[in-house]
């Protein structure tokens, strides 16, 4: 899993007045928001004896400790300690927090130290406050990697043989690709052969036409969006985040925004078929071999129609080599229940000294754990 980019946490709408417990990256979070409504993360560990600050409360803008009462103010630093209230309060009394931004209804978090000249952006999804546009939203857990599930919305050779509803067995090829790359990202414009249409569709579409497809993928938030040209005037766009709960299962967040049947009435239509859709996809996902991404583009063999997926392994070998890859087993061998760490904030990038717990184990420059690369 990657640090140093953006992740979504949730909805920005289900933290109100109580604090949240989440899980990214195999750690624990805690969200809540201050007296003027500002939306804060922090890691949701107190330094003093251990306790889940989710559990607690929010009082006078601090997140309170459960177990002694203990007081952390948005930036993690500590407000006060009831048992000495008179007592000068350290430096190195504060835990982690995470920058956060509420953008498309989600809270995206940024989990890592990199500066904010370092940092990724987070996509661009215009059709999000469109009017003219209908948009309906949903989540859905994988029992898979991140990695493959990124990899999968960007993958449309797959579709004839996963999707009937949406390509063609008998019409397969994948004609007109084209790809580019950005510092972040990568698109792509490719021409699909979908299947004959029935129903309302079959109306619209008399004769059968390519679906023009714009896959993008983007680092931030593990993202992946989806346009589909249908018609010369029917579009949708279909975004969706992947966040790692942990090597072996991913949350999904998405939004589907559409431009035709605008009505109320056709959500639950639209709703079906995209789950329908995802459902099809985790019958394959949740049985690859190995779960996690390889970590040589040797171990598995490509075609031209993978560009987009090659592009995203290539990406991910170079933010390895920054140290952003977090050995997670690593860390479940030498820390799980005896000792605990987390993924350093940037608070940790600027002063690195002066913290009670260490930082999560990161992955060698390839890509592998510390301990094996050693060996």
């Amino acid at each position: 899993m990657l640090m140093n980019t953006w992740y979504v946490a949730g909805l920005a709408d289900d933290v109100k007045d109580k604090p949240k417990q989440v899980k990214l990256l195999s750690q624990d979070f805690v969200l809540f928001r201050d007296e003027a409504g500002t939306l804060h993360c922090l890691s949701d560990i107190c330094i003093h004896r251990g306790a889940s600050l989710s559990a607690g409360r929010v009082t006078k803008g601090c997140i309170e400790c459960p177990y002694h009462g203990w007081r952390y103010r948005g930036d993690g630093a500590a407000a006060e300690i009831p048992a000495h209230p008179d007592a000068r309060i350290p430096k190195r009394v504060r835990v982690d927090s995470y920058p956060v931004q509420e953008r498309y209804g989600w809270i995206w978090v940024f989990l890592g130290d990199a500066p904010e000249s370092e940092r990724p952006p987070i996509p661009e999804f215009p059709e999000y406050d469109d009017p003219s546009r209908r948009t309906i939203r949903g989540t859905f857990t994988w029992k898979a990697n991140y990695g493959r599930v990124v990899e999968n919305g960007v993958d449309f050779a797959h579709a004839a043989f996963v999707h009937p509803s949406f390509g063609d067995r008998d019409r397969a090829e994948i004609k007109d690709y084209q790809m580019s790359k950005q510092e972040w990202s990568a698109n792509a414009r490719i021409a699909m052969q979908p299947p004959p249409y029935t129903g309302i569709w079959g109306f619209k579409r008399k004769e059968r036409s390519d679906v023009i497809a714009e896959p993008e993928w983007h680092i931030a938030g593990m993202s992946v969006v989806l346009r589909l040209k249908i018609t010369d005037d029917w579009n949708n766009a279909l975004f969706d985040v992947n966040t790692p709960i942990d090597e072996n299962t991913t949350l999904t967040h998405w939004q589907l925004s559409r431009n035709f049947f605008t009505q109320k009435f056709f959500d639950g239509d639209t709703y079906r078929r995209t789950m329908k859709i995802f459902l099809e996809d985790h019958a394959v996902l949740s049985r690859l071999n190995p779960v996690e991404l390889p970590p040589s583009l040797r171990d598995e063999f490509s075609m031209e129609s993978d560009a987009m997926m090659i592009a995203f392994r290539q990406k991910r070998a170079e933010l390895y080599k920054r140290g952003w890859g977090l050995d997670t087993q690593t860390y479940e061998d030498e820390f799980g229940d005896r000792k605990a760490a987390v993924i350093p904030s940037p608070a940790r990038g600027e002063d690195p000294k002066g913290w009670v717990l260490p930082e999560v184990p990161r992955l060698s420059p390839e890509g592998e754990p510390m301990r094996q690369a050693a060996e």
